[in-house]
């Protein structure tokens, strides 16, 4: 059945969405995300790019033999927060394929657990986030947000 004008406008629209949300989420990488300490406080600050590079080494540490079992609560939050990253990536490399929607749904999922482990992270050790950190959020957000609703009338 040809699809119509309307949902291959929609279709530019989820593209345009993604295309956005990629250019934000990447800008953020070179932002102040975070500061260690209260906000009024002079803690360090860390770029994207450094908290990204933390998580990476602390998902080594949870799933390497380094740290006993079960890992702090802490290193477990932080690695979380840094699978955001590469599940975005699977998510943008899904979008080319219709039929990978519940997929992408479930990556969606988990990348909001991740978010949501992220906060909490940051509640128990004092962070605040920073520009670099609200937008590395909403990148994403507006990245998923295209899942939230149909191309068109067809299943997925």
């Amino acid at each position: 059945m040809p699809s119509s004008g309307k949902s291959q406008g929609r279709g530019w629209v989820f593209a345009i969405c993604r295309v956005v949300g990629l250019g934000i989420f990447a800008i953020a990488f070179f932002l102040p995300a975070v500061k260690g300490g209260a906000p009024d406080s002079e803690g360090p600050v860390f770029a994207g790019w450094k908290c990204a590079s933390i998580a990476l080494t602390e998902t080594n540490a949870v799933i390497g033999k380094s740290v006993h079992w079960p890992p702090p609560i802490e290193a477990v939050l932080v690695a979380m927060s840094g699978w955001i990253n590469p599940l975005i990536v699977l998510v943008l490399l899904l979008s080319f394929w219709r039929k990978m929607r519940i997929a992408r749904m479930i990556l969606g999922a988990i990348i909001l657990a991740c978010m949501a482990a992220t906060w909490t992270f940051f509640v128990l050790e004092k962070v605040t986030p920073l520009v670099g950190h609200v937008l590395w959020i909403t990148g994403a957000l507006v990245i998923l947000g295209a899942e939230i609703f149909p191309r068109s009338s067809e299943p997925a």
